[in-house]
């Protein structure tokens, strides 16, 4: 496990060190603009969530390291296992980057204290493990080109909501009511009173969701051809 860790390391410094620049420009405009703590948090967990995993797992057409790794005399197990941890030990970096760097930051809007509230880290937690969970299939199954299936998806699919919110209209539209279910979702993650119960079941959600993502990711590396 230490090994593949190591391999994964030495593979992605070079593009770990570009997206920690790239978040250095990102997170100060977001901190310059934003006056609101939550919406930092969510904006925060939407670059992490996207960016890392992306990185891991979306490399290895490039540099070959699945046929390399599935070379070596370990289990397709052990390797699906540590890119998991690969790719939750580059979360774990740039939500450390990303708090340190609020921290320091002059201009700000809010302090750091206001967003490293255990809530804030556990919801924070709960959402890139949610875009975790969905980049896993595309990348795992296609590598490179499951990116780019990803990528095109997601723009057809807001093309799609643009043209059924101007064809629809009205209060009816059943993309607002969507939209409005992922707002009202999102405010009561963040703005519910953070008591023992609700810190468990959010918890317990970003357990049950990686825990069904490696359950995917491991079933699907067993049956790629490399």
């Amino acid at each position: 496990m230490f090994r593949i860790l190591r391999l994964e390391f030495v593979f992605n410094r070079r593009q770990l060190l570009i997206v920690l620049a790239i978040f250095t420009a990102y997170f100060a405009y977001m901190a310059y603009q934003i006056d609101s703590p939550r919406i930092f948090v969510v904006t925060m967990s939407i670059m992490i969530g996207l960016s890392m995993p992306f990185i891991i797992l979306g490399r290895e057409d490039k540099f070959k390291t699945a046929a390399l790794m599935c070379s070596l005399p370990v289990r397709r197990t052990a390797i699906v296992l540590g890119k998991y941890a690969a790719t939750w030990g580059a979360i774990g970096l740039g939500l450390g980057y990303a708090f340190l760097f609020k921290a320091v930051f002059p201009f700000s809007k809010f302090s750091i204290g206001e967003i490293l509230t255990a809530r804030n880290f556990l919801v924070s937690l709960f959402l890139i493990s949610l875009f975790v969970a969905v980049i896993l299939p595309f990348t795992i199954r296609f590598g490179l080109t499951g990116i780019i299936i990803l990528l095109v998806s997601g723009q057809l699919l807001g093309i799609l909501a643009l043209i059924l919110t101007q064809a629809l209209g009205g209060a009816s539209n059943p993309m607002r009511f969507f939209f409005r279910a992922v707002e009202s979702g999102l405010r009561t993650l963040l703005t519910r009173e953070a008591t023992p119960g609700f810190q468990l079941t959010l918890m317990a959600a970003i357990v049950s969701v990686n825990a069904a993502s490696l359950f995917i990711r491991r079933a699907l590396y067993a049956r790629r051809d490399l």
